[in-house]
């Protein structure tokens, strides 16, 4: 083994799931590249590396190191360079500057040993050095763990999640039960705590690891959408998972009863094994749509109302129009249905204008932040995410806290399809008959992210009245992108390169990224006269040249040349980068403020799109601008929650619009070329719709009008609800 010295001057590769590193030293025997895994290696500063040299075919001589261990700085350039390399909040270059001078070589003693003399350095204050403290405090801790977690080979972005689940219980936590980590810490699965566990003693055929193997196959089940797995598929699951057999599945049905959080429902002959919280949503919802659909009779004649609002906005609704707009008034609980340029809107707004002239108090709402945004554009009336307008917290398993009543006669919610059954739960525990409560979107898209299937399973119980609007409207029939949206969604080829939709083919990856690349910066703007912010690039895969992953990277390099950037845990974010929140975070602050008014609302949604407008080196922070008023800060500990979105999946598109979306058309998994998906995609457009790459794939997604089924059980639990009454 041979050990040497070096001062780590740039990151070649980190792979964030397993800490494997490539990065170039510079050490006493000059510059050389070092491989292996490094869970918090940084730029800037000097390690000791304990291996041997190897030598690679393609990349030379390389030294594979086993060990590592950080060596504190000696002299004031080095001691700066340490404290303003992201080591302590709050501390800029031009800060660790003056407290070098301040101290001298004592410097680090100082920080470790007696951290009150920084209140002497001119520019920390006692809320600053109350801020550094209690960082310094957390390092303290935070280093006994990351040496004591490295040898699971787990990334430092991870091991500091583990630290922000636990605090200082990580260890002792986490060695009671590793599997306790699984869908507590992002990026940790079965896989990871498995080797854990083992090493700690669990044995492989352990009830302990049998009954963590169950919960992790229903964990997954339901971020696939599922509310509940039967029992057969759940055993399934959880062999491929445990690596092992399962014996007696009556044993298992009783065991999974008696476990917290876990209920068993019999179906028959068969059992459905729920996460008892995804039960009680389930169950929840189908009651309170049940005591909801009820019938009104109000003393108004509507079709004079429909007559009188024709007359005024101008129009002339179709015959299905007309039918949705009484039946909506007449009913408690009504769902309208259609795809695009049908008309939805047209009927909304005549909808609120003799809801309004009847004195009704109405509440408008949709999933998203930009889907609430499109919506109040399109009916001129104040229109809210869900969040928002119930001004809800989070409480953990529990789910929302702090839900109270909607005062409003009427609830109007949009984009139905992306609402998944917690959700939905959360907004039905809001209102009260007899609040109406009109529901609308597109069935033909993709169903919600979150676990639930709730706008198809209402459609589908025929429990509740609907209304589908299939008519196209002449001004809507100029379109190509509404045209071929219908042609698509029959199962038909669309009509290419002509008037809003085009096709560039194209059949080498790499060339369609170069294409895909002039289209954004150059040829779109230019042509339908849009900044490149008002192109989105929509892709069925996170993988592969074409998936989100690669994407992001290169039209991050291709159209945002500023420098100013910050990087951490592995990710570099620049001023100016377009980007996606990836998961809820209900405690992150948000403002709105103008010479009008300020506001302040707690909650940042996954899903959620903004751009950096503000980098703050000095103090490691970034601020995000959403829907282009809300203003959100993030620091190190929740950068990880942004992702680039220069590329999007389809999926994560949902209940948005873009004037012009580039759509790329390569390998995929065959579960991902699907109709809805293409259908999705394109309907997101408003002015255009540019595919790049092979027609035969387009074909495929147009052909494969096959869905993954969902388990879920809302419609016939609305079925059984209806034979309750009718009884």
């Amino acid at each position: 083994m041979i050990t040497l010295e070096g001062i780590v001057e740039r990151i070649i590769f980190r792979n964030e799931e397993n800490g494997y590193t490539v990065a170039k030293i510079n050490s006493t025997d000059g510059d050389l590249v070092i491989v292996g895994s490094a869970t918090i290696l940084k730029t800037n500063l000097k390690y000791k590396f304990t291996g041997d040299f190897t030598y690679h075919n393609k990349y030379g001589e390389q030294f594979a190191f086993i060990e590592m261990e950080e060596i504190m700085p000696e002299g004031e350039a080095a001691i700066i360079n340490y404290l303003s390399s992201s080591m302590i909040p709050h501390v800029g270059e031009k800060m660790a500057e003056r407290i070098v001078n301040k101290f001298k070589d004592e410097t680090l003693d100082v920080i470790e040993k007696n951290p009150e003399r920084l209140l002497s350095v001119e520019g920390i204050g006692k809320k600053k050095y109350k801020d550094i403290k209690e960082a310094l405090d957390r390092q303290y801790a935070m280093r006994k763990i990351f040496l004591y977690f490295s040898k699971y080979n787990l990334p430092a972005a991870i091991i500091l999640k583990i630290y922000k689940e636990y605090g200082d219980e990580s260890i002792e936590i986490v060695m009671r039960n590793p599997y306790d980590l699984i869908g507590r810490v992002r990026g940790i699965g079965f896989k990871k705590a498995d080797e854990i566990a083992e090493s700690i003693g669990v044995k492989k055929d352990s009830d302990f690891r049998k009954i963590a193997g169950l919960k992790y196959a229903l964990m997954l089940a339901n971020r696939d959408g599922h509310t509940y797995l039967p029992l057969d598929k759940l055993i399934r699951a959880s062999e491929n998972i445990l690596g092992l057999k399962f014996e007696n599945t009556d044993e298992i049905a009783k065991t999974l009863t008696l476990e917290k959080n876990f209920f068993v429902e019999r179906d028959g002959e068969n059992y459905n094994c729920y996460i008892a919280r995804y039960l009680a949503a389930e169950n929840y919802v189908a009651g309170k749509l049940k005591d909801l659909n009820i019938s009104f009779e109000e003393e108004i004649d509507i079709d004079k109302k429909i007559i009188e609002t024709e007359r005024f906005r101008e129009i002339e609704l179709s015959k299905t129009q007309r039918k949705a707009v009484k039946e909506a008034i007449n009913r408690g609980v009504f769902v309208i249905t259609g795809g695009p340029g049908t008309g939805k809107t047209t009927t909304l707004k005549v909808l609120i204008d003799i809801f309004e002239s009847m004195g009704k108090v109405i509440k408008l709402a949709a999933p998203t932040g930009r889907a609430a945004k499109r919506m109040k554009e399109q009916t001129g009336r104040d229109a809210f995410t869900i969040h928002k307008l119930l001004e809800i917290g989070f409480a953990g398993d529990i789910g929302f806290s702090n839900i109270e009543e909607l005062e409003c006669d009427v609830l109007i919610l949009d984009e139905v399809s992306m609402v998944d059954i917690i959700l939905m739960e959360t907004l039905l525990k809001s209102i009260e008959s007899p609040t109406r409560l009109i529901l609308v979107g597109d069935k033909d898209q993709l169903p919600s992210v979150g676990a639930g299937n709730v706008l198809s399973d209402i459609l589908k119980s025929g429990i509740i009245e609907s209304v589908n609007l299939e008519e196209i409207f002449r001004q809507s029939e100029k379109s190509m992108i509404v045209k071929n949206a219908h042609l698509i969604n029959k199962g038909e080829m669309p009509i290419l390169n002509e008037g809003d939709f085009f096709m560039i083919s194209e059949r080498g990856e790499m060339k369609g990224l170069e294409i895909i690349k002039d289209l954004v910066k150059t040829r779109l703007p230019n042509y339908f006269n849009v900044s490149e912010a008002d192109i989105q690039v929509l892709t069925p895969t996170k993988k592969g040249s074409h998936g989100t992953i690669n994407l992001n990277k290169v039209l991050q390099d291709h159209l945002n040349n500023n420098e100013e950037f910050i990087e951490i845990l592995g990710k570099k974010f620049k001023v100016g980068d377009r980007v996606l929140q990836t998961k809820n975070n209900y405690e992150l602050e948000s403002r709105v403020e103008n010479e009008f008014y300020q506001d302040r609302q707690k909650g940042v949604f996954n899903g959620d799109l903004g751009y950096i407008s503000k980098i703050d080196k000095e103090n490691k922070k970034v601020t995000v601008i959403f829907d282009d008023v809300r203003s959100v800060e993030y620091n190190s500990e929740n950068l990880d929650e942004l992702a680039p979105a220069y590329a999007m999946t389809i999926h994560k598109s949902q209940g948005s619009e873009f004037p012009v979306v580039v759509i790329p058309l390569y390998r995929a998994a065959p579960m991902l070329l699907t109709r809805n998906l293409i259908y999705t995609a394109i309907t997101r457009a408003s002015k255009a719709v540019v595919l790049v790459g092979m027609s035969e794939y387009l074909v495929k997604m147009i052909e494969n009008n096959r869905t993954v089924k969902r388990y879920s059980n809302l419609a016939e639990k609305l079925r059984r609800q209806n034979e309750i009454i009718g009884k």
